[in-house]
């Protein structure tokens, strides 16, 4: 009651911080509307004179207009702070409204204002802390590093954040038709003020360029960012490194990944790159002293580890290549390929028991592999469990019919089993698939005959 009191009285020199902190109230309650209502009493006490004090209220009516969902009334209100007091937090708010609108034309016009804003301290006054530091897009450490800012240093950091962030919005959405376009606006218009950030654009845009699997045009723009120093430097040759690995000049791919080694012998990419080229060159055990590395410098290395698993199965060490996938296996439960690993290493040492195991698991995650059902089909027969031996080797058939050797167990089952009408199906369809083979004949005329 003392606190509401205060605040109507509308002389006292704590009326505004009292509102101020009651909208900040309502807006961490999620009540948007009543927040948006202390801060308009609150901005209407201000001062003409007050300006990064109005700046700021009209800010977290922003941000509180955008939670309930009037993105056309925090844009005025971001507009409004913006005509204010420039920064890059509010500028970004604004730019993730137009870009939600749809508004292409204005989402461009807001990203060259905020390269274009000053750096500038005085943002950060006494009174600082009684604002909300929202922005639209980030997670809530991101948004507490923004609240704790209080020196210009951190303030630079922060731009950079704010400025990046936009760079990724707005390169992909400029131009829907040619996605490199955009990347290449961004970087012009990022090029003169920030340099440093036009450089990461550039590496983000050769990355899209490898997953779309252009490795030329990757290629191109590596080499020219490989003549930058530092990290960048190091980033373009452990790229670089993986383009030659995978076009099979495991030689260049070396000699890459050596040098960005000699800028950070701590880069676990780097190490992988070089340890898959000792791999490729049948050096095992150099290979498996790099992945071993690598994965000191970074625990969760997934590349390592199942490399190494690969690594160590090529040694005969299938306990410890087991003990690598089955790592994989609980970094990303999902994954496939650790699974059959694992059941594999289990049936080539003839651990039925746990390849059936393992194979089941990997039916369940991948349920229309021929391959797998045909070796979980076998294993089952194996270990005297014939009924469902045939029924994994017919799921076998259903997804891949002209697997010639699945063809064949299946009408041998049916013929050692006396039911000879439906063996003679299968030899039929091993006929359609390889008519130039005499024996499909003699198969299947023993049925016939019997």
């Amino acid at each position: 009651n003392r606190t509401i009191f205060l605040a109507n009285q509308r002389k006292h020199p704590l009326s505004r911080r009292l509102r101020i902190n009651m909208g900040n109230l309502y807006y961490a309650k999620l009540d948007y509307s009543s927040a948006i209502r202390q801060y308009k009493i609150a901005l209407d006490q201000t001062e003409k004179d007050e300006r990064l004090v109005a700046h700021k209220i009209r800010r977290n009516i922003g941000n509180a207009y955008f939670k309930s969902g009037y993105i056309r009334d925090a844009v005025k209100s971001y507009e409004d702070a913006m005509s204010c007091a420039p920064d890059f937090q509010t500028g970004f708010n604004l730019l993730v409204c137009h870009l939600a609108l749809g508004d292409l034309d204005s989402t461009k016009a807001d990203f060259v204002r905020i390269v274009e804003t000053p750096f500038k301290s005085e943002l950060f006054d006494q009174d600082s802390n009684i604002f909300l530091s929202d922005t639209l897009c980030g997670t809530q450490s991101e948004m507490d590093g923004v609240k704790k800012c209080n020196n210009l240093d951190s303030y630079t950091k922060d731009a950079d954040y704010f400025l990046l962030n936009a760079a990724r919005l707005v390169a992909p959405s400029i131009d829907v038709n040619d996605w490199s376009a955009g990347y290449d606006w961004v970087r012009s218009v990022l090029q003169d003020r920030h340099e440093s950030l036009a450089v990461q654009i550039e590496l983000e845009q050769s990355t899209r360029w490898l997953k779309r699997k252009d490795f030329k045009t990757a290629s191109k723009m590596l080499r020219a960012l490989e003549k930058k120093l530092g990290e960048t430097k190091a980033i373009a040759c452990t790229n670089l490194s993986f383009i030659s690995f995978l076009d099979g000049d495991v030689d260049a791919a070396a000699e890459y990944a050596e040098a960005a080694l000699d800028i950070d012998q701590y880069n676990a990419s780097a190490l992988v790159n070089r340890g898959n080229c000792h791999f490729i060159n049948k050096e095992y055990e150099s290979a498996k002293e790099c992945y071993l590395e690598a994965m000191g410098v970074q625990g969760d290395c997934a590349q390592a580890i199942f490399n190494l698993g690969l690594t160590n199965g090529m040694l005969k060490l299938p306990e410890e290549a087991v003990r690598s996938f089955e790592k994989i296996h609980r970094i990303t439960p999902n994954n496939p390929s650790a699974l059959y690993q694992i059941a594999d290493i289990h049936d080539v040492s003839d651990n039925d028991e746990d390849a059936i195991k393992w194979f089941s698991v990997l039916t369940a995650r991948v349920p229309t592999d021929a391959t797998i059902l045909a070796r979980l089909g076998y294993l089952f027969s194996q270990n005297d469990s014939e009924s469902q031996g045939l029924h994994y080797r017919m799921e076998s058939f259903r997804h891949w019919p002209v697997d010639l050797g699945v063809i064949v167990s299946i009408g041998t089952w049916f013929v050692t089993k006396k039911m000879f009408e439906k063996s003679i199906f299968f030899f039929q369809q091993a006929a359609l698939i390889d008519p130039t083979e005499i024996k499909w004949g003699e198969l299947h005329q023993g049925p016939i005959e019997n």
